[in-house]
């Protein structure tokens, strides 16, 4: 009897929030299930990376690592032969990832005042 008063109190309380599984509304935009009236802003060159970037922004570049510069930096090159330099964690198995193969990269910018650099969030490569 407990687990049945527990188990209609935990169906009440959810009733109230089933309403919010939908997309938000008032958004320009057709209906969809993602929110809508946002745009992201894609960089496709890391020369775009460097001049209009912004830090923690995250970007997919299509290149090559070409050249190890310390421990988990690496020197990427993108399709139109622009560098900069990519950091793998250590915390990630990037067995998959040849030197000069190439790859699409999920990353996010590290800009201070000095440099851009990117942190690799995911390296898949193309076929």
């Amino acid at each position: 009897m407990t687990k049945m008063t527990v188990a209609a109190a935990l169906c009440a309380l959810a009733m109230p929030f089933a309403a919010f599984a939908q997309a938000p509304s008032g958004f320009t935009g057709s209906a969809s299930a993602q929110p809508q009236g946002f745009s992201l802003t894609t960089l496709k060159s890391i020369e775009e990376v460097r001049k209009n970037s912004y830090d923690e922004q995250l970007v997919v570049l299509r290149g090559r690592f070409t050249r190890q510069v310390t421990h988990d930096k690496y020197e990427f090159t993108d399709e139109k032969g622009n560098t900069i330099v990519a950091e793998l964690d250590d915390d990630k198995n990037w067995s998959h990832v040849a030197k000069d193969a190439l790859m699409d990269i999920l990353a996010e910018v590290d800009r201070d005042r000095y440099k851009v650099e990117l942190e690799v969030l995911e390296a898949k490569p193309v076929r």
